[in-house]
């Protein structure tokens, strides 16, 4: 598909970013005229996927709903487009590590992050969320946007210590063709809220739910739920099963309020909005009058992931020649190859 892309268009690959359970993802640079140029990421589809009719409808529909989605904390997509072999996404290029490998790094150093921080990442989630909840179309008719797999796969934190939450429109068209004997789909159950595992019709709530999961995994370095066999977790999901127990005892009220709420089972006893948690959490961390900012967590970064800033600063393209000063590397850089089109 690559090459059908390249001769339709004028990008150029760079480096392969990840596979992933819907396809993979790749750096490319978009060449205009007189010279311009600009970083995106591009995602190809498996082509599983893109002969899937059902899944086809679902996901233009979901695209056109969510492409004018313009967020500081939302990952921007630029274009949809099409090959003979299939389908492709144009979006914002983030210069960071998916929160997954934020978190793994530290569960393999068993370092612990610190509760303001976690609550920080989560909190500017939950304001990309909000922006995206209430949006209206031109009629002024909410447009019921739901993001549907809000986890630490699609939770990038940028090298300048933002947080930003990628593939809507995508997530939710997968999500309806969810079967328990789908692997792709296994660390999604993980996060799922029960009416969602249910199969039964979502709204912004499940979101909450998810967010509330992410939160709870970044406090305490465990999943809410887990469970070797899928059907097994399924059931779990469906049920709203959370391990309270792994949340420590000394852990502030008021996020564990935050917590109760967002991972509650019924959906009407979580937050009426999410503007409301996303208060909730702010008013948590800037109560004594400051707390952490984009600027803090890009510090922290700094710190635990130097590589980063060295890859950005001495401007290199290949992954592998990244020297590093850290025994953790995330998977998404170390397992990076560098891929370049040719020009035949």
């Amino acid at each position: 598909m690559l090459k059908a892309i390249k001769d339709q268009y004028t990008f150029r690959i760079v480096r392969k970013i990840a596979d992933g359970g819907m396809g993979s993802v790749y750096e490319a640079i978009q060449d205009g005229t007189k010279g311009y140029q600009k970083t995106v990421a591009l995602k190809t589809l498996l082509t599983d996927l893109s002969k899937n009719e059902k899944f086809v409808e679902m996901f233009v529909e979901e695209g056109k709903l969510v492409a004018d989605l313009v967020h500081e904390n939302i990952v921007q997509i630029y274009q949809l487009g099409r090959t003979t072999e299939g389908y492709y996404i144009v979006m914002e290029f983030v210069k960071g590590l998916p929160l997954h490998d934020f978190l793994r790094s530290h569960n393999l150093t068993r370092s612990t992050i610190p509760v303001p921080l976690a609550v920080f990442i989560c909190s500017r989630i939950a304001r990309g969320l909000a922006y995206a909840h209430s949006r209206t179309d031109a009629y002024g008719e909410p447009m019921q946007i739901v993001h549907k797999d809000v986890c630490p796969n699609n939770v990038l934190i940028t090298t300048e210590g933002l947080p930003k939450l990628t593939d809507f429109g995508i997530a939710k068209a997968t999500s309806n063709l969810m079967t328990a004997d789908d692997k792709s789909l296994m660390g999604k159950f993980t996060y799922m809220a029960p009416e969602q595992a249910n199969r039964q019709a979502v709204d912004f709530r499940a979101d909450l739910f998810s967010l509330g999961a992410v939160l709870f995994e970044m406090l305490t370095g465990r999943k809410i739920r887990e469970d070797d066999n899928q059907n097994v977790l399924l059931a779990k999901a469906g049920k709203g099963h959370v391990e309270w127990q792994l949340l420590s005892e000394g852990l502030d009220e008021s996020i564990m309020e935050i917590l109760r709420r967002c991972l509650a089972v019924n959906r009407d006893d979580r937050y009426e909005s999410t503007q409301e948690l996303a208060h909730a959490m702010e008013y948590f961390i800037y109560k004594d009058g400051y707390g952490p900012t984009i600027q803090t967590l890009e510090e922290y970064m700094k710190g635990k992931f130097p590589y980063l800033y060295q890859f950005k600063k001495k401007g290199l393209r290949n992954p592998n020649e990244i020297p590093t000063h850290s025994d953790i590397a995330p998977t998404s850089v170390t397992s990076a190859a560098t891929i370049i089109l040719d020009d035949d």
